[in-house]
């Protein structure tokens, strides 16, 4: 046959029904996430799956008719390169809903603005984050595990939009006890609180020429308070009153939530300029 028959064949399947064939059954769903790692048997995928071998074989034939699979000599189900794509783009879309229906509110009551739209279409990278929000009975619980994670850190990369002098205590100690590698990038208005902490708090003059600790500022108005360390992710928004929120926080070490976070580090540094103050 001809090129423009086969067309004919292929293309009004891809219109009507690769996404219901894909999207709209959890069988057929879970079957290609499971092809994902590799060509498995029928025996396989139905004991995987919890169903009879006649409930398998009418997905799969129906995954075949959409090309997103095929069966090699050996019998075995594999996905095609149209499968692989379709399923990769499957379990990122299910992350994603993941992470936006575990922390709803979270994302629904924050600022998201200075979140790029590549970021914020890899979101499912955060699904296996935790919310750290205060209580009733441990009103700085979000605050103190955010110390913590600054004390037991052995690389630090962080953006403060807000100014708050237990932090730069805890960061002198980085810099000066641990002899870590500390970036900081900062709001113009936290540099301008900076400097003034800087001249009247002689202790704090000891570590801001180290050369393991760098300064920067930005002009962006930057609604975010992110902190990345050598293991752990730590997310702080802006509530969209313009406020900043003390109360939650997205906190993981997740080996996903990590390059997320050193992308939107990456980000907000190309919007800033090291900066050296005079001491």
């Amino acid at each position: 046959r001809c090129k423009k028959d086969i067309d004919r064949e292929i293309k009004p399947m891809a219109k009507r029904d690769i996404l219901r064939l894909a999207a709209c059954s959890n069988l057929r769903r879970n079957l290609m996430i499971s092809l994902q790692e590799g060509e498995k048997p029928l025996s396989e995928l139905r004991d995987e799956q919890r169903v009879s071998s006649t409930t398998a074989i009418h997905a799969l034939r129906d995954l075949k008719k959409g090309n997103l699979i095929y069966q090699d000599e050996a019998r075995n189900y594999a996905l095609t390169k149209i499968g692989e794509i379709t399923a990769l783009k499957m379990v990122d879309f299910i992350n994603a809903i993941d992470a936006l229906t575990k922390h709803e509110r979270f994302w629904l009551e924050h600022d998201l603005g200075n979140i790029p739209p590549p970021l914020l279409g890899k979101i499912g990278d955060l699904s296996n984050s935790t919310l750290l929000m205060d209580t009733p009975t441990d009103t700085f619980k979000s605050h103190t595990t955010y110390i913590q994670v600054l004390e037991h850190a052995n690389e630090v990369k962080a953006i403060y939009p807000i100014f708050n002098l237990e932090y730069l205590t805890t960061i002198q100690e980085l810099v000066k006890g641990k002899r870590i590698e500390v970036e900081l990038i900062v709001t113009n208005e936290v540099l301008d609180s900076i400097e003034g902490v800087v001249e009247t708090e002689e202790a704090f003059k000891g570590y801001l020429h180290e050369p393991n600790f760098a300064l920067l500022a930005t002009d962006t108005n930057l609604k975010i308070a992110l902190t990345i360390t050598d293991s752990v992710f730590h997310l702080g928004l802006f509530a969209l009153n313009g406020q900043y929120d003390n109360n939650k926080a997205l906190i993981s070490d997740d080996k996903k939530a990590l390059p997320w976070g050193r992308e939107l580090y990456a980000h907000c540094r190309q919007l800033s300029n090291v900066v050296a103050l005079e001491i």
